[in-house]
């Protein structure tokens, strides 16, 4: 088979994951013009180090010069390029979609920044995957503007000088509410008395104001460091709301879902109960788009953050997300274990985990895996319905360039309760303060919320247990 080898302008090392996937029975052109501009945005700073984006791009392109346009369809790039089975539904899983359109934007960032200078252009267009190639037009000749501007300030610059400026006449006025006696003396009268307190008031009405302000810009600068650490110009980060449909699904099939499962899609084959008839329509659960209210409102105060980089931002559904994303991006996770099993990967670098039993006559909770004097081994609500759990773990992401969020609860009031405290620059003032290292970044935290549980909804979230930095031996 032929090794899809990349051009001499490509980045140095880089090869694609699909050598040989389209076929040697019609090899590719690798001094095609069109294969070497793919291969240098594949290589490009533009698509990171994800290689599934530049899978899918090399494959279209692979296609679409060798004349298999017939090959460039959801299901075949579903199939050759994210890994999905030769019956998958696209209607059920929406990956190639998704990745779509980040392929676009970072084919778009591209061509603004490392391949301005290029004069072929790439693009594909909304509504299908078939690339488009283009030659570029030059730009017209035009008025140089800043010449222009240039030349117009120098002349108001001569015409202002021909102008004398007016002098300036200062006059003093007498003291309002005094008295001048020719005896030398000053009288002092009520207005006076009443002018200076006003002036005391104001003065320390001032100063409350500034140390105010500057209360709440430590609070500002401190959440800014946080939120600027998880959104960057450099990295993809990805929201990922939990996933209910297969929480609902473990509750009525009691069987925990690891995330190589959760990954290959095993988790929804049939298995055996006393009601067979309705195991198949329980397991399509797994497979539902459904998350909660509470995820959906914290996944859009995130959007509405300053620190946010559209173009780098994406809210990926949990079963969408891939290990890739994970390697190269950041991260925010939200829901706990059950309802988000990529939180499995970072189960080692916490203090706080989720354990869920199905058996409802054994507390499932947070447990303390470090518990210090007078802390308890396990957080739990059973035989106390009316609290609530919920933990903000700040992490490294799978290869130590990025970073990971992880925002859950016991329940979706636990989740709330962690969102809520979050979102309060107030509230995380005090953990990001101690996280802080000499040279201004955040060091790996972690804390433990409880709140009261009023009808699934939490009450004021409060810190239980902190930890900075990572368990020991990490």
């Amino acid at each position: 088979m032929q090794t899809l080898e990349p051009s001499t302008k490509a980045a140095p090392g880089f090869v694609s994951r699909l050598d040989g996937v389209l076929g040697a029975e019609m090899p590719i052109n690798t001094d095609d013009v069109r294969w070497q501009l793919a291969l240098r945005i594949a290589a490009s700073g533009s698509l990171g180090r994800s290689g599934l984006l530049s899978d899918f791009l090399l494959y279209i392109v692979g296609c679409c010069i060798r004349g298999r346009t017939e090959d460039i369809t959801e299901q075949r790039i579903g199939v050759t390029v994210f890994g999905r089975a030769e019956d998958y539904d696209p209607n059920d899983d929406n990956i190639v979609r998704s990745y779509a359109r980040k392929l676009r934007k970072r084919i778009e960032e591209y061509f603004a920044t490392e391949g301005r200078e290029e004069t072929l252009r790439l693009e594909i267009p909304r509504g299908g995957y078939t690339p488009i190639f283009s030659d570029v037009v030059p730009p017209s000749p035009r008025i140089d503007e800043s010449a222009v501007s240039e030349e117009i300030e120098a002349q108001e610059s001569e015409t202002t000088k021909s102008i004398a400026p007016e002098k300036l006449e200062i006059v003093s006025a007498p003291v309002l509410g005094s008295s001048h006696h020719a005896d030398g003396h000053f009288r002092i009268s009520l207005g006076m008395i009443v002018a200076l307190l006003a002036g005391l008031l104001i003065g320390a009405g001032i100063t409350l104001l500034k140390h105010s302000r500057l209360m709440e810009s430590r609070q500002e600068m401190l959440s800014h460091v946080l939120w600027s650490q998880l959104f960057s110009r450099n990295q993809d980060t990805f929201i990922v709301p939990s996933d209910d449909g297969l929480v609902i699904m473990q509750r009525l099939i009691p069987r925990p879902v690891p995330l190589t499962e959760y990954v290959n899609g095993t988790y929804r084959t049939p298995v055996k109960t006393d009601a067979e008839s309705d195991t198949k329509e329980i397991l399509k659960l797994g497979g539902r788009r459904f998350t909660s209210v509470v995820d959906l409102g914290f996944a859009v105060h995130l959007a509405e953050l300053k620190e946010v980089i559209p173009e780098r931002t994406m809210v990926r559904y949990a079963h969408d997300l891939r290990m890739d994303d994970l390697r190269a991006g950041n991260a925010i996770l939200i829901g706990s274990d059950e309802a988000n099993p990529w939180i499995e990967l970072f189960r080692p670098q916490l203090h706080f985990r989720f354990r869920f039993d199905p058996d409802p006559d054994k507390p499932s909770g947070f447990v303390n895996l470090y518990p210090r004097r007078g802390e308890a081994a396990l957080y739990t609500t059973k035989g106390q319905e009316e609290q609530t759990y919920g933990i903000i773990a700040y992490l490294p992401n799978l290869t130590n360039t990025g970073h990971v969020l992880i925002v859950a609860g016991l329940n979706t009031a636990g989740t709330e309760a962690a969102a809520t405290f979050l979102l309060d620059p107030t509230s995380m003032m005090p953990t990001l303060q101690r996280a802080r290292t000499a040279d201004g970044n955040l060091q790996p935290f972690e804390l433990l919320l409880g709140a009261g549980n009023v009808a699934a909804n939490a009450s004021t979230p409060t810190v239980v247990l902190e930890r900075i930095g990572l368990p020991s031996g990490h």
